[in-house]
């Protein structure tokens, strides 16, 4: 061995490594929970804890281990405890390595009576439709997606093809507010949008309805009373009190009906901007403050300075010389001469292989209060055996474990559909030896010290 190749090999099992590795770990860190607590983890784990930087903390301590133990040779006794904690740490390291790369960790959700066999992972796809009569759509094409790593720029933007249309992402924001407001349009696949005002002596709310031309009504249901925007198609229900507008043939003008529950007519006529019309029940009266025979509804996002339950994940991307933003579990319809596009930033879904069905889903309340104190849910499997999956119960089925997680509830706090938390993790056998490894390792070590301190303080004979 030469001389340079025995300092390089010093160096690599010297305290000085193990010392510059433990700092750089330390800083690393400490970037990385300083990123978590302003944004999230997943911001930290693709910036920091999955970074080359990372790699190469961690490439740098296995060697400066595997270093020391090939110095240490041949071993003795006494190093065996050594060698294992050494063994463990390498072996704990490839098992989260495999975990990461090979892993699941998800989420499944599903009402009473529902069957699944996709869980939903962190990771974002791209997803485009296409339809040639607007109603029947066609999926196109399914793009994986990590504008964390790869952030696309307007010098750089992300380019989509599909056939001869295209779309262009020229950024990405991790955590942002979504905004959205109706503004005019003049596209001939828009639809009209009405602004109007419902008062009385105790109410009194100001409300957009907005209808897409390729839908023949849109209603907005006010418990008591329904608003309804259609084409002019629309029929009145019984049981409801309705007040259907559609547009007049004549330009700024809208027809009104208003219907009791009975489905008998209370009044009709022609309305326009800035005008009103008594409804006949509960003494209301509907304003007209805005009418758009065509009306585009425009989002944006505002970017988030640090980590809010209200902030997602968006992109902004140009189409045909026009530009859009689109959030995370959303769809934007874009519209060409002849065609009709699709595009949804999604999260993705995985396969199980297998499907399970939701029996029933159960909530354990504190004594005197609507709080949860449990939830469980009954599942079927694939061989119709059921089975139940609660907090400190979970299911190991096919390599995957299904943990109950949370639930989700409606807009009057009733359970409508049970979450499990879904893992795969086939790194979890090699993570458990390195840690075992450790431990023993460590016992070992302090094991033979103990016996080398009572070696050295029995007393001599003489």
């Amino acid at each position: 061995m030469s001389r340079w190749l025995e300092k390089v090999f010093k160096f690599l099992c010297s305290l000085k490594l193990a010392v510059i590795v433990i700092l750089l770990l330390a800083a690393v860190s400490a970037v990385g929970t300083i990123l978590e607590a302003r944004y999230d983890a997943e911001y930290a784990q693709k910036l920091v804890y999955q970074s080359p930087y990372m790699y190469g903390v961690m490439i740098l301590l296995c060697i400066n281990l595997i270093a020391v133990m090939v110095d240490r040779w041949p071993w003795k006794k006494h190093q065996i405890g050594f060698v294992m904690a050494h063994v463990g740490i390498i072996l704990t390291l490839l098992g989260a390595l495999i975990t990461q790369k090979l892993g699941v960790d998800g989420t499944m959700s599903f009402s009473v009576g529902e069957s699944r066999q996709r869980v939903t992972v962190k990771e974002r796809d791209l997803v485009v439709y296409g339809s040639l009569d607007g109603n029947q759509v066609r999926p196109i094409l399914q793009m994986p997606t990590d504008f964390l790593r790869h952030r696309p720029s307007e010098k750089h933007p992300t380019v989509v093809q599909f056939g001869q249309d295209k779309i262009e992402i020229v950024e990405y924001v991790h955590l942002a507010f979504r905004e959205e407001r109706l503004e005019p349009s003049d596209r001939v696949a828009d639809g009209p949008a009405v602004r109007f005002q419902l008062k009385n002596g105790m109410v009194n709310m100001t409300q957009w309805l907005h209808r897409e031309k390729i839908k023949p009504f849109e209603a907005l249901n006010l418990g008591p009373a329904s608003i309804v925007l259609s084409d002019g198609s629309y029929k009145p229900k019984a049981g409801v009190n309705e007040v259907i507008l559609s547009p007049s043939r004549h330009p700024g003008e809208l027809r009104y009906a208003v219907y009791d529950r009975n489905n008998l007519l209370k009044t009709r006529g022609v309305v326009k901007e800035s005008e009103g019309f008594q409804l006949g029940w509960m003494g209301l009266e509907m304003h007209i403050l805005r009418f758009l025979p065509k009306a585009f509804q425009k989002v944006t996002y505002t970017r988030a300075e640090s980590s809010s339950p209200l902030a997602h994940s968006a992109i902004r991307f140009r189409f045909r010389g026009a530009e859009y933003w689109l959030g995370i579990g959303s769809l934007l319809r874009l519209y060409t001469e002849d065609k009709m596009f699709v595009v949804a930033f999604v999260f993705r879904q995985l396969d199980l292989g297998f499907p399970l069905t939701l029996k029933k889903f159960e909530i354990g309340h504190y004594q005197g209060t609507e709080r949860a104190s449990s939830y469980q849910s009954v599942v079927e499997k694939p061989d119709h055996q059921e089975v139940l999956v609660s907090m400190n119960e979970p299911l190991k089925l096919n390599g995957f474990t299904f943990y109950q997680a949370s639930f989700e509830k409606d807009e009057q706090g009733k359970p409508v559909a049970s979450v499990l938390s879904v893992n795969y993790d086939p790194g979890r056998w090699i993570k458990y030896l390195g840690s075992l490894m450790i431990v023993f390792g460590s016992i070992w070590l302090f094991y033979f010290k103990k016996m080398f301190l009572k070696k050295t303080k029995r007393p001599s004979g003489g």
